[in-house]
């Protein structure tokens, strides 16, 4: 081996001086950059906090403004003609009191009045003419909805909210920012009810920043907030360095009328003391290095002349050891750390073949984790395998790793694909020091696996080479599609769920809107009819299995459509078909084919359907629209002879009373609204009146009679069904004590009252002490009440129901099956529930005289209800044939328009305080 020769630049004393006076140089250096730091990073905070401060303050000044408004607004909320006009109307208002100048005394640009029923009465806005017109279309639109004081509107007038109470905040209409406060008007005394709202609005541009300019200490400016800009709200109060450093920025967020954040508020202010601190303490910073440089040079001249001349002795031995000129050891003489370094060089020498054996041992160690290893392994050199465990070999499905050591990378690895891994894509990767990858590797088979991939760059052979560590993905891959599948698809079904169809829909529609040559996309919205029952009476599984019959039923009718499942019973296909009448072909074989007996586990089902036929119109705009539209148009469908029933105009209008219907029924139940109206019973022997029927009725302002077809099916969705049925109890208990007491005034016997109940009333915990409560509040007999209930309700019931019904007998209330012979298991219901009454439904009484089969029918209802102690009572009574056939039977009671039709409080009273039947009244 070839020694060099050490020559003076390479002395080691010289180069322990040149380090020593570089170390000390880069110590200065460091203290010196370091000080610069943390010095700048102290002037930063405090711009910081003084920005932020400054961006409160303009806060505080909106704010301000945002309380006067409200404040300010009470004289006019408290005038007596303000409350004229919202109360009773006033014409000649706008003329005597508004105008523009006044408008502009009082810093307003708008002016709102809304009676207690939430609508606009009067509104007027300063224009740019110097004058005042009404409130525009859009600005009012977008005032009175859900972004702007609707909601707030709709909980006073609903009471959900007090009626006195008063709200001010900021809105956005038309991108401008508004100064909203919305007060309540009463009379002048400050005694009468609520009688509307005041509504004040001002441009909060016009004003902020540029009249507040000289009490704001930074240069502030409003705009609206974007959610689509800002992902992240958490990160406000947000500081920014802008104008490259040279300005310090505060952003907050600025909460709206509703709570929301609806606009940010920007403060600024140029960076004039961080700035000159940098000035500052660079210069200083300089002047001291050129100090450190000077005293450094001197130090490492000393050091060289004083510690450099041990340094030479050693830098000869160890030039005599590496040239072999010493035969043993080398000659360790003194006690200091030189001697020392030279028994380290001896005891190196001695130990060089041990460590050699040691590294031998590490080596196989190596070997036998690169095989073994549950990574598969790759080594490319020069863009070829040059060694592979065999992990990999199974992963890419080969028989070992020696098959693959001589192949090119691009046998493994293809340039084509999703996930390509080339050579050269590796090695730039290693470079910028990434690691980790997700590939596609190509199999023995040619088959694609995806794998997990992490390189590590090693020197091989004297060249750069790269170690591929590989995991195979292939079963995580199998798992995320499985969860993206659940993610989008019904899980029963295996079609799309509601919001994966919904976005399909959304999808359809905007591509149709870009190119009309395409078909505009048209719906069919299936609903299956009373599947709850069907569910009830097979169980969760089967009524499962029926769902997987019923859409392998619809794939097979409709394939040229998308199909989903929407809710439990619904399902909703979208067609796209150039022809306008294929929509209802489809829909009348859907409801053909499913009308058909299906077999489901060896039981014959059969199930109804309504289908509800949507084509996309101006009526249907959106895919909200279009879902909507579906939705109810099955529902009108119900009772459509077809069981089809297209979105047209008609329903369309239909549609609009059902939203009416919606908005309004809270109201009418709070109200009083919704009241009863009562159909008397009569004995079947003597034809006296023994009772009523309370039956539900809504007159609607706008709508007329709503029938109870249409608002109690929409009371038990929006949960409103308990309050509705409290309502109609309170009001019938009432109106029994009445009759009952004027009817024993008269010496005549105490009348029952029937009252119906849903199936939520008998899982609410409040039933039992609302029924004792209007018991004992009326002083009623508990057998004088009955409550009716139905077949479906007993079907699949918890232990809560029965706990209900069994309390409510245990208190005397009486329990009356309706509609009895409808359901699924109508024998089951009379034996196993705590019944005292059976109502016979009104589809059996209409099949006497006609056929003799109903009338055996009937028979042996009524026999098999006497012989379970139970009380029966016929509905439906039309005909003098069907009462005569009714009292052969010996049943009870009777009830039907023959006797008597659902009547006022007052027409009942007549009729229970007269003749039972030779002066009876009929409407």
């Amino acid at each position: 081996m070839r020694i060099k020769d050490l020559t003076p630049v390479n002395r080691l004393s010289t180069l322990t001086a040149l380090l020593f006076g570089v170390g000390l140089f880069a110590i200065s250096a460091i203290c010196l950059f370091s000080a610069r730091y943390f010095f700048l990073m102290n002037l930063n905070d405090i711009e910081q906090q003084q920005i932020l401060q400054h961006n409160s303050e303009a806060e505080s000044v909106i704010n301000i403004l945002v309380q006067s408004q409200g404040k300010r607004a009470y004289d006019w909320a408290t005038w007596d003609e303000s409350y004229q006009l919202v109360t009773v109307g006033d014409d000649a208002y706008r003329d005597r009191n508004l105008y523009y100048e006044g408008m502009k005394t009082l810093d307003l640009d708008m002016m709102v009045f809304i009676d207690h029923q939430g609508e606009i009465v009067e509104s007027v806005m300063a224009s740019a003419a110097h004058q005042l017109d009404d409130l525009p279309v859009s600005l009012r639109n977008q005032l009175m909805s859900d972004d702007g004081i609707g909601t707030f509107v709709d909980a006073l007038v609903i009471g959900k909210v007090p009626d006195s109470d008063e709200r001010a905040g900021l809105i956005v209409m038309d991108g401008d920012i508004w100064i909203i406060s919305v007060t309540p008007i009463r009379d002048s005394l400050g005694e009468s009810p609520v009688g509307g709202w005041l509504v004040w609005g001002r441009y909060l541009s016009t004003v902020f920043p540029s009249h507040y300019e000289s009490i704001l200490a930074a240069k502030s400016s409003l705009s609206v907030f974007s959610p689509e800009k800002v992902k992240d709200i958490t990160v406000f109060p947000l500081v920014q360095v802008e104008d490259s450093g040279q300005s310090l920025t505060a952003c907050r967020l600025l909460d709206g009328f509703n709570g929301k954040p609806l606009a940010v508020l920007k403060s600024a202010q140029e960076r004039t003391v961080f700035l000159e601190g940098n000035k500052l303490i660079t210069w200083l910073a300089l002047s001291i290095l050129s100090a450190s440089v000077v005293i450094g040079l001197i130090t490492m001249l000393v050091f060289r002349l004083k510690v450099g001349v041990r340094f030479t002795e050693l830098e000869k031995g160890l030039e005599a050891v590496v040239k072999g000129q010493y035969k043993t050891r080398m000659n360790v003489e003194g006690n200091d750390e030189f001697s020392m370094v030279g028994e380290v060089i001896n005891q190196i020498l001695a130990k060089s073949s041990h460590t050699y054996s040691a590294l031998n041992d590490v080596a196989e160690k190596f070997e036998a984790l690169y095989k073994n290893s549950n990574l598969g392994l790759l080594m490319i050199l020069d863009d070829k395998v040059i060694d592979a465990n065999d992990t990999i070999a199974r992963i890419l499905r080969y028989p070992s790793g020696a098959v693959l050591i001589g192949q090119p990378l691009l046998n493994l690895c293809p340039e084509l694909g999703s996930k390509p891994c080339t050579i050269e894509m590796l090695y730039r990767a290693a470079e910028k020091g990434e690691r980790h990858f997700d590939v596609e590797m190509l199999a023995a088979d040619a088959s694609l696996i995806p794998c997990k991939l992490e390189i590590t760059p090693i020197k091989q052979q004297n060249s750069d080479a790269l170690m591929l560590s590989i995991k195979d993905q292939s079963q995580q891959k199998e798992q995320e599609g499985l969860i993206e599948q659940l993610e989008k698809h019904d899980p029963v079904t295996g079609v799309m769920n509601r919001s994966t169809l919904f976005e399909e829909l959304a999808e359809q529609m905007k591509v149709s809107e870009k190119n009309d040559t395409l078909f505009s996309p048209s719906l069919l919205y299936i609903r299956i009819e009373r599947f709850n029952i069907v569910a009830g009476a097979f169980g969760h599984h089967m009524a499962e299995q029926i769902l997987v019959a019923a859409t392998s039923e619809l794939k097979q009718i409709v394939d040229i459509g998308t199909l989903g499942r929407v809710s439990e019973s619904e399902f909703a296909f979208i067609l796209n078909t150039n022809s306008r009448f294929a929509p209802y072909r489809y829909a009348r074989a859907i409801v053909s084919a499913l009308e058909q007996p299906l077999m489901v586990e060896g039981l014959e089902v059969r199930l109804s359907v309504s289908v509800g036929v949507v084509l996309k119109t101006k009526m249907t705009p959106t895919p909200e629209a279009m879902m909507n539209a579906g939705e109810y148009s099955t529902y009108r469908a119900g009772y459509e002879k077809s069981r089809i029933q297209l979105f047209n105009e008609k329903i369309a209008e239909q549609f609009k009373s059902h939203i009416v219907i919606q908005r309004d029924m809270a109201r009418a139940i709070r109200d009083g609204d919704i009241y009863p109206k009562f159909q008397p019973l009569v004995k079947a022997a003597d034809e006296q009146i023994c009772g009523f029927e309370a039956l539900a009725r809504w007159h609607h302002p706008e709508l007329g009679e709503v029938s109870p077809a249409q608002f109690i099916p929409m009371a038990e969705s929006r949960e409103l069904i308990i309050a509705l049925g409290c309502v109609i109890l309170e009001k019938s208990c009432e109106f029994l004590a009445k009759v009952n007491r004027m009817r024993q005034e008269c010496g005549l016997g105490l009348l029952t009252m029937h009252v119906n109940l849903s199936s939520p009333h008998f899982s609410d915990p409040e039933l039992l002490p609302t029924v004792k409560s209007c018991l004992e509040r009326y002083d009623i007999r508990p057998d004088m009440l009955t409550i009716e209930i139905t077949e479906s309700m007993l079907i699949g019931s918890t232990h809560q129901v029965i706990h209900h019904m069994q309390s409510l007998k245990s208190m005397g209330v009486k329990l009356a099956l309706d509609d009895f012979g409808t359901g699924y298991s109508a024998l089951n219901s009379l034996c196993e529930f705590p019944l005292d009454v059976v109502k016979i439904d009104q589809s059996f009484v209409k099949r006497i005289g006609i056929d003799h089969q109903g009338e055996i029918l009937m028979s042996n209802i009524v026999r098999m209800s006497k012989a379970l102690g139970l009380s029966t009572v016929a509905e439906g009574v039309e005909t003098e044939g069907q009462k005569l056939a009714l009292q052969a039977l010996k049943i009870e009671e009777l009830q039907g328009f023959y006797f008597y039709q659902p009547m006022s409080q007052q027409e009942c009273l007549q009729a229970a305080l007269g003749s039972p039947l030779a002066s009876k009244w009929v409407s």
